[in-house]
């Protein structure tokens, strides 16, 4: 077994993982708050919710108590990585700070930036850029110059004229996530260790953001195909170019769905299909990292 160290902090995590009757109460509850104290009570993730008013929660409050958690488990395991996977596993944090540029991008395009707060940011450990300054700006322009001098610069510089023109916010987000990707591609297949297993969890969720954008474009938001098409990460695992296609085709929710089931998450999405559709897709990835070899 390679890095005893590190396979028994892995093991230890994952005696915490949430199970199926964990996941069956969180369906059936009725609201926000019955949800965050179902977590607080019955979960590990009840330290993420010590002295804290569950009633007063919103849902991105609880999302991102929930991601200071899984940060905080991501450096239980970072500290026994060699300092080549280090590197690596920043860049997998790296995703908590695109997150946040990407809720001001939003809260900008809905012409909110009093929704700005620290409080309402994604933890960021490994920072590139300064969170005071992020939550100060009120414009596109304010942003541009905080992002001016970070590895940004060239991602919102690339989309903007797009987003000016079109007046599409998805330009801009579709172009961080694409940034984020291709580099953490990159990164993946220069790793001997995790090119093979842990990346695979990486690459699904490229094709899991281009399913969730189409279904919002085509199917709520009725953009054209080409529109639709335009906006995907240019890149994917297992959808291929006729998944594609046939997913963007799709007229009505109940077509877009049936092509679905006959995809490869069509084993969870026949199980849960009537619950919630969009949360269904990260069961998938849950599932995956189910199946990784437990010895690295």
């Amino acid at each position: 077994m390679r890095l005893p160290g590190l396979m028994a902090k892995v093991k230890a995590l994952d005696s915490k993982i949430l199970n199926e009757n964990d996941y069956q109460n969180l369906i059936n509850a009725n609201s926000v708050t019955e949800i965050a104290e179902y977590l607080k009570n019955n979960t590990h993730y009840n330290k993420s919710f010590e002295n804290v008013e569950v009633s007063e929660l919103h849902r991105r409050d609880i999302e991102i108590l929930l991601r200071k958690s899984i940060l905080q488990d991501f450096y239980h395991i970072y500290f026994y990585l060699p300092v080549k996977d280090q590197k690596l596993f920043q860049l997998i944090t790296r995703r908590f700070e695109v997150e946040n540029i990407k809720f001001v991008l939003r809260s900008l395009h809905t012409e909110h930036p009093e929704y700005l707060q620290k409080v309402k940011l994604f933890p960021v450990t490994h920072r590139t850029i300064d969170e005071n300054k992020l939550i100060s700006v009120k414009t596109f322009d304010d942003l541009i110059n905080v992002l001016r001098n970070s590895p940004y610069k060239k991602v919102i510089d690339s989309a903007y004229t797009n987003y000016q023109n079109a007046k599409r916010i998805q330009y801009l987000l579709n172009a961080f996530d694409f940034w984020y990707f291709s580099l953490l591609k990159s990164s993946f297949e220069k790793s001997k260790e995790f090119k093979n297993n842990l990346s695979i969890l990486f690459f699904e969720q490229m094709d899991l953001i281009n399913v969730q954008w189409i279904y919002r474009a085509r199917v709520l938001f009725r953009l054209s195909r080409e529109e639709v098409l335009n906006l995907l990460i240019p890149f994917s695992f297992k959808l291929s170019r006729k998944d594609i296609e046939n997913l963007v085709n799709a007229d009505s929710v109940e077509n877009f769905i049936n092509i679905i089931l006959l995809h490869f998450m069509g084993i969870i999405l026949k199980i849960l299909i009537k619950v919630f559709f969009l949360t269904l897709l990260n069961e998938y990835v849950i599932r995956s990292y189910l199946k990784l070899p437990k010895n690295l």
